[in-house]
């Protein structure tokens, strides 16, 4: 009677331990979904330039590329009583000047190689992320903003969150971005 004991319980240990692999195993499938391949994508510094961008009521919040509705901020006066004062002010020629907000965050310059499930980041700080303001007569003119971003890259595999599935392709980030969102 014991030896029939001792030999159902070596069959349920040798159950559970399947049974412990198969949810191990599933486990990993679903956490793995994500990014599955190889790739490279550099990084650097991105100014974008705008004479009539969106500046919000919030420091360092603003859009570049659509045209500013009304409410949004276009006197120095304006901008100085809502963002407050500038860390930095230079003089420029004609009467103009920049001022300078600087923003959170740092910009970076570099490579991410992707392997497998692993991103490799070889990267550096180049300077600190700021908004620009170019003023004239108590006017803003125009405003820039420095901040980083994915610059272009290769990849092969799936990187379904990123360029919508399996395949292979090269491009800078915002071309890959945009055809995953068609």
């Amino acid at each position: 009677m014991k030896l029939r004991t001792l030999e159902s319980y070596r069959e349920r240990k040798g159950c559970m331990r399947r049974y412990r692999q198969v949810v191990m195993w599933m486990a990993g499938a679903l956490l793995l979904q994500g990014c599955v391949g190889f790739g490279a994508w550099t990084l650097g510094s991105r100014t974008e330039s705008s004479d009539h961008p969106t500046i919000d009521r919030t420091r360092g919040v603003l859009d570049v590329r659509n045209g500013a509705p009304e409410g949004t901020l276009k006197t120095a006066t304006e901008l100085r009583a809502q963002w407050g004062e500038p860390d930095r002010v230079e003089p420029l020629d004609g009467g103009k000047e920049e001022w300078i907000y600087k923003t959170e965050g740092l910009r970076w310059s570099g490579l991410v190689l992707f392997v497998v499930i692993v991103p490799l980041p070889a990267m550096l700080p180049v300077g600190s992320q700021y908004v620009s303001f170019l003023m004239h007569d108590g006017r803003i003119e125009k405003v820039t903003r420095a901040d980083w971003a994915f610059k272009a890259g290769a990849y092969c595999g799936f990187f379904g969150m990123m360029y919508g599935g399996l395949g292979c392709g090269t491009g800078t980030f915002g071309e890959q971005r945009s055809l995953a969102t068609r």
